[in-house]
């Protein structure tokens, strides 16, 4: 590709995630399933917009294969799109993306928030309510987990010889589902605040382990947390704190933790040096300095370790997963110190 053309689709880019935020929003995906095939006509009639640029909508979601258009121009689902952009598929992302792309005012101010070494969330800017932009995020985690991240956390870590969890601001509670679903001897108890346990309620009565996960209202940085857990999760937690917040949550999981206790940390970190790898953790590494908070960071898993051992943890392993996010384990010392 010729370097001016590689800049121009470069600049052209956001185009693709407006796109499929647009498809999403206008619920054009289940649409179209639940009447097997439709054309541009009939989109416009259910939808109440206007033909000419539904059509164009349409086509344009088939260019980047959300759609397929027949011979007689009705459009049907792509397997990928019935897969994931499904709001009943099991692997559904939806919210995921609407959360990924709530974000679209905060990258728009990208050089302004770059001069001021200032953090803008979306309800901020007023590109997303406070109480939209939560829900989106919340949903959108639990996206991530139930399409597959879930999974593999479950089979990056042995927890054959455990039985309580300690989930630390666990939010929809869906890696505690998640472990739970693979451990059938597992307990959980998730700590967060009263807005994501109002999410992870009705998720974990779904999964069918009210008997096994508890939700409890807690502060992870104030207040007493249960002891004698042998083991706790901290997923989605480390990467938008500052080093002070992760030092005080890694001595905090220490102290919760019994004897020989197993510490697991999930999250967006620099462990696999791909060039695929590598250029996703810089961006990530911008997006939650602009978008989250000015502590936040994409770290090297090095960092983790040293902080792991810092506070007392031994047998620190740093372990890639297929996806962007990578496990790191630590064991507390048998006699507890």
């Amino acid at each position: 590709m010729h370097p001016t053309e590689m800049i121009n689709e470069m600049s052209r880019q956001f185009w693709n995630s407006a796109v499929l935020r647009a498809c999403i929003k206008l619920e054009l995906f289940g649409l179209v399933e639940s009447k097997r095939a439709l054309s541009a006509t009939d989109i416009a009639a259910h939808l109440g917009g206007d033909e000419r640029f539904v059509n164009a909508l349409a086509t344009a979601a088939a260019a980047l294969d959300l759609l397929e258009s027949e011979d007689d121009d009705r459009f049907t689902l792509t397997p990928a799109a019935r897969q994931f952009l499904l709001p009943e598929a099991p692997d559904y992302v939806g919210n995921l993306v609407l959360h990924i792309t709530n974000y679209w005012s905060t990258w728009g101010n990208l050089d302004q928030l770059v001069l001021d070494g200032r953090t803008e969330l979306p309800f901020q800017n007023g590109y997303s309510s406070e109480a939209d932009y939560w829900r989106d995020y919340m949903a959108g985690q639990h996206d991530r987990a139930v399409a597959g991240q879930g999974h593999h956390l479950a089979q990056a870590v042995d927890l054959s010889n455990h039985n309580l969890l300690l989930d630390l601001g666990g939010g929809a509670a869906s890696y505690s589902i998640a472990l739970c679903q693979a451990n059938p001897h597992l307990h959980s108890i998730v700590i967060d605040a009263p807005e994501p346990l109002a999410i992870a309620s009705p998720l974990v009565a779904e999964a069918g382990l009210e008997d096994r996960v508890t939700l409890v209202e807690g502060d992870l940085f104030d207040g007493d947390l249960p002891t004698g857990a042998d083991v706790v999760l901290l997923s989605g937690v480390v990467l938008i704190k500052s080093e002070a917040e992760c030092r005080t949550l890694f001595e905090r999981a220490h102290d919760a933790l019994g004897p020989s206790g197993l510490m697991i940390l999930q999250d967006f970190m620099r462990l696999d040096d791909s060039p695929r790898r590598r250029f996703l953790d810089t961006m990530m590494d911008l997006y939650v300095l602009i978008g989250f908070d000015p502590g936040s960071a994409d770290r090297p898993g090095a960092i983790y370790e040293q902080w792991l051992t810092d506070a007392g943890f031994t047998d620190v392993k740093g372990t890639p997963l297929p996806t962007q996010l990578a496990v790191i384990t630590a064991q507390k010392r048998q006699d507890g110190r």
